[in-house]
């Protein structure tokens, strides 16, 4: 048979103890964390205001720059369009004919205001990576001229290929591949 079990609630009170005693340590330790919290907080809201309010170096952020990249990336897609052809003469033309795009557009950027450009830390070294990649592609078209099977290899910076360092600042506008591939698809037609 089974046991009934004892009247609840039981018949003596459970709080009828004083609670154990309390260290200060404790305390101490409650209003340290309150100060490093606050501290904490204090430190996230100037940092995000310090933010808010400064230049990213990887990114250019003015709005005026970046609608004329906008514009200037809209006229760099016509790089493609430049007929490809496996005629070495007809292959100088096609890069100088791309080249010279990229130096209208690069162009239209250096015009803008050099105080705008100086406000937005990445630009200037942006287009001057454009600027590396039309004298190497200049380079080329003169080895072009004096041997036919002359390649172009990509400039580097610093051990980091052009291209790269160029869409690592992130404008919304990356290098259209053949600019530095200016030989792509010419093997398939010849």
């Amino acid at each position: 048979m089974v046991e009934p079990l004892p009247p609840y609630p039981p018949q003596h009170d459970a709080w009828r103890f004083p609670p154990p005693p309390v260290s200060r340590h404790w305390l101490w330790v409650a209003i340290g964390g309150g100060v490093v919290g606050t501290i904490a907080l204090v430190a996230m809201i100037t940092s995000l205001a310090i933010a808010s309010t400064s230049d990213f170096p990887s990114t250019v952020d003015d709005p005026e720059i970046l609608d004329a990249i906008d514009s200037g990336c809209a006229t760099l897609q016509q790089v493609r369009s430049v007929e490809v052809d496996s005629l070495a003469i007809d292959r100088v033309a096609r890069i100088e004919a791309q080249t010279a795009i990229v130096r209208d557009v690069l162009e239209g950027w250096l015009a803008l205001d050099p105080d705008l450009r100086a406000s937005d830390e990445p630009f200037d070294d942006w287009l001057g990576d454009w600027q590396l990649l039309v004298d190497a592609r200049d380079a080329y078209v003169v080895e072009l001229q004096r041997n036919p099977n002359a390649t172009f290899d990509e400039p580097e910076v610093d051990g980091e290929l052009l291209v790269d360092r160029m869409d690592a600042v992130m404008t919304g506008c990356s290098v259209p591949s053949t600019l530095v591939r200016p030989d792509e698809g010419i093997s398939a037609r010849t």
